[in-house]
């Protein structure tokens, strides 16, 4: 299917829209202040609790993180307590260019975090080659493209968690390592505009679709330096470093100005941020400790007593049997924390008929359960500011419906992020101090922004949120495609 239009489609990873809207007033960012004002914009919605992995798997296939089942880096799964890795191709639902590409359609898609890769469409998809958080080695369909992209412009150092020297760390950088990051970042910027500016030229496309990573980079290792209030703010640094920041996003604003001229005038445009950033304050390093302290103020000193014996014997049996016997700790606990994003931790309540060794019963137990738990997790006092250390509780079963529900977390503890949290107290649970790991000074907040220009749309800032699941259904419409099976709605006219 020819459409009558084409969609040209930007997304800037986790580009904040606050600092988005602040230099777009102040003139810093001039493509994209142009673009707001004939656009339609507007706040995009991202899923509760979760971070980037799960949102952009909910871009990605337009529909809730319980049909699609990915929340995070790793995965969940009943009848074990594993927390293995998961890959792209384990996504239980196809990705909205999939179905485009089935009805014919032309296109081009570049990097999109956390996707797998589709094939055999009328088209060209590049995965894995300059993006935050890549799933493996550089793919392509047709599968040449990955290696004459590598052959060209070398494997990219910024991002590549297989090596030990890669620069957007896990962990705070020094200033050489910042300096050179702001290096590479401008320098993979320049490359995959240069491509897509290639392929744009080529003119044989529907829907162009690219994301840019360096402002995820970017915001992760630099928070501190724009952001004064931080505790490893550092004026004289920040002098130095002249606000790295301000200097990549507007090098993208720069790169969509570009991409823009290449578009054309009649084509319709869509830019989005998928998630916003905020200083780093997390308290996810001190959760399972928190669990723990819970479950032991529950017990009474014979139930306690029990359950340590039992762990001894456990460890026991692990360690005599030479591998063959599975050392699963959680067995012992009520809930546990699984891995996530500092955004917010992660919880897995042990249920019974679903863990192993589940110690809570569904139905009204759990529910009980839940509840206090939660209320004991929203009592957590920051003793720096005598603030809550806890934003919110989220359980999953309220937020998300489909068939993979049990693949996400129960309950998601968003942390309140206006000061670091070092330490937590409560009544029942007396004074919790930990030691802060050095890392990277911003992370994720929830919901991002939304540009949505062309022909018959009205600009004009839009009140009503939107969804991040709603701008897969946007683009099929426009492209005279609606897709069937998702949650997502198009917000463009039929």
């Amino acid at each position: 299917m020819r459409s009558p239009t084409r969609v040209l489609v930007i997304g800037l990873d986790s580009a904040d829209p606050g600092l988005i809207k602040k230099w777009c007033d102040a003139g810093d960012l001039p493509v994209l202040g142009s673009l707001r004002d004939r656009s339609r914009w507007g706040v995009l919605t991202s899923p509760p609790g979760l971070a980037d992995d799960g949102v952009w798997a909910s871009f990605s296939t337009s529909v809730s993180p319980g049909r699609h089942g990915r929340y995070s880096t790793k995965s969940l799964s009943a009848g074990s307590y594993g927390n293995p890795k998961f890959r792209d191709e384990d996504l239980k639902h196809e990705t909205f260019w999939s179905a485009l590409g089935q009805s014919g359609h032309r296109l081009v898609i570049i990097d999109v975090p956390k996707t797998p890769l589709a094939r055999n469409f009328d088209g060209i998809q590049i995965r894995d080659w300059i993006v935050h958080g890549r799933d493996g080695s550089i793919d392509s369909w047709p599968e040449e493209i990955a290696g004459q992209l590598e052959e060209r412009f070398g494997r990219d150092t910024t991002d590549d968690p297989a090596t030990a020297d890669f620069l957007c760390k896990m962990t705070q950088l020094d200033e050489l390592n910042g300096i050179a990051l702001v290096k590479e970042l401008l320098k993979t910027l320049e490359q995959k505009t240069q491509v897509a500016m290639e392929l744009l030229e080529r003119g044989n496309w529907d829907l162009f679709l690219t994301v840019f990573k360096e402002c995820h980079c970017a915001t992760h290792q630099f928070w501190h330096v724009l952001d004064d209030t931080h505790p490893a703010y550092d004026a004289a640094l920040s002098r130095r470093l002249s606000n790295p920041i301000k200097k990549i996003y507007q090098a993208i604003d720069t790169a969509i100005g570009r991409l823009l001229e290449l578009a054309g005038p009649d084509a319709h445009v869509i830019v989005f941020s998928d998630l916003g950033m905020a200083a780093n304050y997390t308290g996810g390093y001190i959760l399972d400790r928190i669990l723990r302290r819970l479950e032991l103020a529950g017990n009474t000193w014979y139930q306690n007593a029990s359950i340590t014996l039992a762990r001894a014997a456990h460890r026991a049996a692990a360690s005599l049997s030479l591998g063959r016997y599975e050392l699963t700790p959680q067995r012992f606990r009520r809930a546990f924390q699984v891995n996530h994003n500092e955004l917010s931790g992660a919880i897995r309540i042990n249920l019974k008929g679903r863990e192993p060794h589940g110690q809570i019963p569904p139905g009204r137990e759990l529910e009980e359960f839940c509840a206090a738990l939660t209320r004991d997790l929203l009592d957590l006092e920051n003793p720096a500011t005598g603030d809550a250390v806890v934003h919110e509780v989220l359980r999953t079963i309220d937020l998300f419906d489909g068939n993979h529900l049990d693949a996400l977390p129960d309950l998601f503890v968003v942390w309140n992020r206006d000061a670091p949290i070092y330490c937590a107290r409560s009544k029942k649970l007396g004074e919790i101090e930990f030691q802060h790991p050095a890392l990277r000074t911003g992370n994720h907040i929830q919901n991002g922004v939304y540009f949505l220009c062309g022909p018959h749309i009205e600009a004009g800032e839009q009140l009503e949120a939107v969804s991040i699941m709603d701008i897969g259904p946007t683009i099929a419409t426009i492209l005279g495609s609606p897709l069937s099976r998702v949650d997502g709605k198009s917000i463009a006219a039929d």
